[in-house]
C-alpha cells in the first residue's frame, strides 16, 4: 500500500512538464525506492524555491524601482514593507501546515514524501500569488 502511494506522490510530483529539463532525459522518471523519491522530491523542491525566491526579488525590485509621484512612493513603500510582513508569516504558516501533516506520518516511510509534498505545493500556490501581485 505506501509503495503505490509514493509511486502515486512521486508521478504527481514528476507529471509537471516544469519538473523535467527539457533538454535532458528527467532522472527521477525512474525513481523507485522511497530514498530515490526522497531525493527526487528535495530536488524538485530546491527548484520551486529558488522560483519563489527569484519571483519575490522581482516584486521588490519592481516595488522599489517604479518611478512614483510622492503619494506612489509613499504607496510603494507600505506595499513593500507588507509584503515583506506577508511572506515572513507566510513561511510560518508554510512549515507549520506541512509539519502538522509530518506528524501523521510519524513512523511511516512515507514522511519525506508527505512534507516535501506539503512544502512544493505551497511553495508553487506562494509563486503564483507572487507573480500575479502587479497584475491587474
Amino acid at each position: 500500500m505506501r509503495a503505490a502511494a509514493a509511486r502515486l506522490l512521486a508521478a504527481v510530483l514528476l507529471a509537471t512538464p516544469a519538473l523535467a529539463p527539457a533538454a535532458e532525459p528527467d532522472p527521477c522518471a525512474n525513481a523507485t525506492t522511497t530514498l530515490e523519491l526522497n531525493a527526487c522530491a528535495q530536488q524538485t523542491l530546491a527548484r520551486r524555491d529558488r522560483e519563489l525566491n527569484e519571483a519575490y526579488r522581482a516584486l521588490l525590485r519592481t516595488l522599489a524601482d517604479a518611478e512614483a509621484t510622492d503619494a506612489d512612493d509613499a504607496a510603494r513603500t507600505d506595499a513593500r514593507r507588507l509584503l515583506v510582513e506577508a511572506q515572513r508569516q507566510w513561511l510560518r504558516f508554510r512549515d507549520h501546515d506541512c509539519r502538522g501533516r509530518l506528524r501523521l506520518y510519524d513512523t511511516g516511510s512515507m514522511r519525506g514524501l508527505v512534507y516535501a509534498g506539503c512544502l512544493i505545493a505551497h511553495t508553487e500556490q506562494r509563486t503564483a500569488q507572487l507573480r500575479g501581485w502587479l497584475e491587474p
